[in-house]
């Protein structure tokens, strides 16, 4: 039996007071901004397009000849979702808690400053980034079980069912199943109103219909994800705002009231928690099980769920002049970092160890700009590397500390460093250097395999490896002009570093130029 719409939304017309009003009206914006709108929609499109483009025929027909989806394509799928987490949708998740934490009405006159790098958002948005890739990689596998049905299987085939599964990756299970319905309806169509039409064609013109259903389909979907994602983190944020108020003896005794539109369009599950007021800490009684811990704490009830909490101080903070004084120094350890395993389940606890002491070997300057979004990424086999463009650092297994000071180095240089001054250097020690002052010689590399390294030999560099050059062959160094390309100095500022940090008495004397490079930024 289908239910009818009207039979599950029920006119709501509750009079709304002015704060809960201004706290829907700030979430809606928020949710219609671009931030919401454009770029995880942007972000998700793409990366399902990725997917499709990444799996061939071969690997297709394969999975129509085994009528299931293979624990090797399954794991690439979860890491591809894992990347997507850590190097895009941590950012949209950041973002949207600091956007709800901006936007309380009750924190409007209060001289609050929100701390976003805490020990306890970071743990939300990586459990929440771990049922992202869970969610996701299952809703992935179901799709495409769909498809691969008996009844479905019996009356296509292999090269047919191939061709529409590829589209269907990134979907869910009810449009992968509305997708197979729509290429069906487009060749029945076909066949009845051109009879002569050969079955090559009828199938050629299904699946490019069912292909452009298919990007709407995703389209769709990506939106839900985004708007409900963020609305998600948008809320957490409200909720760690009032709590750090609270911390800081800004905020008295708060309570929490769950505010909906109040118009016809409310849902049921909505509408049965209007106006409800709870303890922070107690759950709303929201129909359904929790996807994750803390879950019906807070708004959304639902996917694309609009509704807000109210926060309201029913009792003031008692402040003395000791509580009011501003916090001016706040210990080291107060500073939280975004660390992930590289894989779930790894044994990191030596390398987290090594990572301790390499960040607290570092200027205080420099922890605080770790602390800014880099993403710590443990446990990988190889060797230690930092992401620029995402502004990851890859802190290998058995790493030690001056690998991992070494690294750090890298995010100096990517988020502290003029690139300017940087280039000046270059220029000054090296803008006449020529392909007879680069030399080669057989190192191993993380796996133990021998292999040809090239380097700059330069008495002004602090070691050796400052002058490794990430080239093919000593050519490719320079330009057509003669002039070496910078950019394949790639250690040119993490060594120094290194140094400054291990042993900066060397650095101060022997290499002033870099001391002073690093000092002025760093300390």
């Amino acid at each position: 039996m289908t239910m009818r719409w009207s039979s599950w939304i029920r006119p709501i017309r509750k009079v709304k007071t002015r704060e809960s009003q201004e706290v829907l009206q700030r979430l809606q914006l928020f949710l219609e901004s671009d931030d919401v709108i454009k770029t995880p929609v942007r972000i998700l499109t793409r990366f399902w397009e990725d997917q499709q483009c990444a799996i061939g025929y071969s690997e297709l027909r394969q999975i129509v000849q085994d009528g299931t989806v293979s624990p090797e394509a399954l794991q690439l799928w979860s890491q591809d979702y894992s990347t997507l987490v850590a190097n895009q949708f941590y950012s949209v998740w950041m973002d949207a808690v600091k956007a709800g934490a901006a936007r309380q009405p009750l924190l409007d006159d209060v001289p609050f400053s929100f701390r976003a790098q805490t020990k306890g958002i970071l743990n939300w948005i990586r459990d929440r980034g771990a049922e992202f890739v869970t969610v996701c990689t299952e809703e992935q596998k179901r799709a495409i079980a769909t498809l691969l049905t008996k009844s479905i299987r019996d009356h296509h085939t292999v090269e047919e069912l191939s061709q529409m599964i590829r589209p269907c990756i990134g979907l869910t299970k009810e449009q992968a199943k509305a997708n197979f319905r729509y290429y069906h309806t487009i060749a029945t169509n076909l066949r009845n109103e051109h009879p002569r039409m050969k079955a090559e064609s009828i199938q050629r013109k299904a699946q490019e219909a069912a292909q452009k259903y298919a990007e709407r389909q995703h389209r769709q979907r990506a939106m839900t994800i985004a708007q409900t994602e963020s609305a998600f983190a948008y809320n957490y944020g409200a909720d760690e705002s009032i709590r750090q108020a609270q911390a800081q003896n800004l905020l008295g005794e708060v309570k929490k009231r769950w505010c909906t539109s109040g118009d016809d369009a409310v849902c049921e599950i909505c509408a049965s928690l209007d106006g409800m007021e709870l303890e922070m800490d107690v759950d709303f009684k929201i129909k359904g099980k929790a996807l994750f811990r803390g879950q019906h704490r807070l708004p959304p009830a639902h996917p694309r769920c609009a509704c807000a909490v109210e926060y309201i101080e029913v009792e003031r903070a008692v402040s003395s002049s000791s509580q009011l004084e501003p916090e001016i120094n706040r210990d080291i350890e107060d500073i939280d970092y975004f660390i992930r395993e590289h894989v779930q389940g790894q044994d990191i606890s030596e390398e987290l160890k090594v990572i301790e002491e390499a960040i607290n070997s570092v200027p205080m300057k420099v922890r605080k700009e770790l602390s800014k979004g880099t993403i710590i990424d443990v446990g990988q086999i190889g060797a230690s590397q930092y992401d620029y463009r995402n502004d990851i650092m890859y802190v290998a297994k058995n790493a030690e500390v001056e690998d991992v000071i070494h690294e750090i180095g890298h995010m100096v240089e990517n988020k502290m460093l003029s690139s300017a001054k940087v280039n000046a250097l270059m220029d000054e020690l090296i803008s006449h250097v020529s392909v007879f002052e680069i030399m080669s010689d057989i190192y191993e590399d993380a796996a133990g395999n021998p292999r040809e390294v090239f380097l700059l030999k330069n008495e002004k560099f602090v070691s050796e490896y400052q002058g490794r050059l990430y080239v093919y062959n000593s050519i490719d160094a320079f330009h057509d002009d003669g002039s070496l390309k910078k950019e394949v100095l790639m250690e040119f500022i993490s060594e120094p570093f290194r140094v400054y940090v291990m042993e900066q008495e060397r650095l101060k004397k022997d290499f002033v130029e870099f001391y002073e490079l690093l000092r002025e930024v760093v300390e």
